[in-house]
C-alpha cells in the first residue's frame, strides 16, 4: 500500500500522485546501496509525492507448523480450479508441491521447474524429476529452458521487480495461465523465516544439549563469523544493550559498519544513497539494542525484515504460504533452538529441519542432502545489465562504471531498474523522470 500527504492510500501509487506522475531517481537508486543491494529489498516508492506503507506482521502465534501450513495452503488454493507450483528441487517448494497435492482434492496440479545447471553441473529439472518419482508425486511437470522459455513480466507501478529470472518466471506464468492454473505457489520466504540463524549454540545446547551444540556449530562454520563469531555471540550476553547491538552488527555485517554506495550510480545518488545506508545501519542497530536482542536473535530477525513481496510476474496470482499470516504468525514462536536438529543426517537438512517436519513421513532417504548453488546461472543471466541506456540517459547511472562492473548481484539490479523505467515510460506518456 501507498499513501500520498493528505493521506490517501492506495495499492497503486501512480493513482496517489496527480495527472504528470514523477519518478523518484533518488529512490530508485537506494536500490544500488548495500543494505537494498544485498537485502533485495525497496526502500522507497519509486514515485515522488507518496510513500510506503510497511505492511502488518502478525503477532507471534504458538502452534503446529505442519497444521499452519497446510491451513495456508487450503486458503491459498481455495478458488483455484487447478494449482500451480514454482519448484527449484529445494525443500522448500518440494514442501509446497507436497501440500499443494494434499489439498488438491482431485484438482489439477501442475510443478513448473526451470533446467537450471548448478554450481557443481548438476540439473535442476533432474533432481525435481527424481523426487516427484520417489515420492510418487502425482503432479503434472513442465520444464522451462531459461534460454529459450522467456517473456516480458508485467510491469507493476509498485516498482522494479527484484526476482533473478524475471523473463523465465513470466513464461512459467503465462504456461501456468494457459493450463488453467488459478494460483502459482512458491516456497518464498521459507529460508528467511525457518533457516538456523547464527549464534544460536547456546539456543540449540538449551533445546538439544551440548552435543547437539557442537554438530552445529561445525555446521555453521563454514559461512560468516564461524566458531570466533560463536564464541564472541556468547559473550556477548553480557554486554549492555546497545554495545551488544553494535557488537552484533560489526561481527555479522562487517562490509556494512560504513556502507557506500556503488560507483555504478552517477552523483548526486551516489552521494544521497551512501547518506541513506548509514542512516539505515543506524536505525537497524537502534532498533536491536532497543528489543534487547541476543545476536542469534538479532540475525533472525535481520533474515525476515524487511521482505519484499514481488508482485506476479504474468495473469496467475502468485504467493506463498510461508508468507501467509497463519503461517507466519505459527513461525514467529517458533524458538530458535527448534530450526534445528542434530538428528537429520546432513549439515543442509539439520538446518532445515522444520521444512523436514512439513514433508512426507518416509521421505527423508530421498530428499537432496545438500543444497544446490546457482551463481554460475545467474551470472550468465546479468549481462543485460551491462547496458542501461535508459538509466544512463536519465543520469541515474554512470555508463563507464557500468561498463567495467562484473558483480552479477549488481548488473541483476541494474536490469531490473532499466526494465522498470522503460515500462513506467510505456505505462505514461506524460511521466517526468526526475
Amino acid at each position: 500500500m501507498f499513501e500520498d500527504g493528505a493521506g490517501r492510500r492506495s495499492a497503486d501509487p501512480v493513482s496517489l500522485v496527480g495527472p504528470v506522475p514523477v519518478v523518484d531517481l533518488e529512490a530508485l537508486g537506494l536500490l544500488l546501496a548495500p543494505p537494498a543491494l544485498l537485502g533485495e529489498f525497496i526502500p522507497r516508492a519509486p514515485w515522488k509525492g507518496v510513500e510506503r506503507i510497511t505492511a502488518e506482521v502478525p503477532n507471534p502465534l504458538p502452534g503446529s507448523l505442519p497444521r499452519a501450513f497446510a491451513e495456508a495452503i487450503e486458503v491459498l488454493t481455495a478458488d483455484a480450479e487447478a494449482i500451480g507450483v514454482l519448484v527449484s528441487g529445494g525443500l522448500d517448494s518440494l514442501a509446497v508441491l507436497v501440500h499443494a497435492l494434499r489439498a488438491a482434492e482431485g484438482r489439477k496440479v501442475v510443478a513448473f521447474t526451470t533446467d537450471l545447471r548448478d554450481d557443481a553441473g548438476g540439473s535442476a529439472a533432474t533432481v525435481v524429476q527424481r523426487l516427484l518419482a520417489d515420492l510418487e508425486l502425482p503432479a503434472e511437470l513442465v520444464v522451462l529452458d531459461p534460454a529459450r522459455d522467456r517473456a516480458e513480466p508485467v510491469w507493476s507501478a509498485a516498482g522494479p521487480r527484484l526476482d533473478a529470472l524475471p523473463e523465465v518466471n513470466a513464461a512459467a506464468a503465462l504456461r501456468a495461465a494457459e493450463l488453467g492454473c488459478g494460483v502459482l505457489l512458491s516456497g518464498d520466504g521459507a529460508d528467511e523465516l525457518l533457516g538456523v540463524p547464527r549464534f544460536a549454540t547456546t539456543a540449540v545446547a538449551a533445546r538439544h544439549g551440548v552435543r547437539a551444540a557442537a554438530r552445529y556449530v561445525a555446521d555453521v562454520t563454514g559461512s560468516g563469523p564461524g566458531l570466533p563469531g560463536e564464541l564472541a555471540g556468547m559473550v556477548a550476553r553480557l554486554l549492555p544493550r546497545t554495545l551488544r547491538a553494535r557488537a552484533y552488527w560489526a561481527a555479522n555485517w562487517p562490509a556494512w559498519c560504513d556502507p557506500v554506495a556503488s560507483v555504478v550510480l552517477a552523483e548526486p545518488y551516489r552521494h544521497a544513497a551512501t547518506m541513506w545506508a548509514r542512516r539505515w545501519v543506524d536505525t537497524q542497530v537502534a532498533g536491536h539494542a532497543a528489543a534487547g536482542r541476543s545476536w542469534a536473535e538479532a540475525d533472525a530477525y535481520d533474515a525476515v525484515f524487511p521482505h519484499e513481496a514481488i508482485p506476479p510476474a504474468g495473469p496467475v496470482l502468485e504467493a506463498s504460504p510461508f508468507l501467509h499470516e497463519a503461517f507466519l504468525a505459527a513461525a514467529l514462536a517458533l524458538p530458535l533452538g527448534d530450526r534445528y536438529h542434530p538428528g537429520l543426517p546432513s549439515a543442509y537438512l539439520r538446518c532445515k529441519a522444520q521444512v523436514v517436519r512439513l514433508l512426507p513421513d518416509g521421505a527423508l532417504p530421498v530428499l537432496p542432502r545438500r543444497k544446490q548453488y546457482f551463481a554460475a546461472a545467474l551470472a550468465g543471466q546479468a549481462a543485460a545489465g551491462q547496458r542501461a541506456p535508459l538509466c544512463v540517459e536519465a543520469g541515474l547511472v554512470d555508463p563507464v562504471a557500468l561498463a567495467a562492473e562484473t558483480d552479477p548481484a549488481m548488473l541483476l539490479v541494474v536490469a531490473a531498474l532499466e526494465r522498470w523505467v522503460a515500462g513506467a515510460k510505456e505505462m505514461a506518456r506524460t511521466i517526468r523522470i526526475g
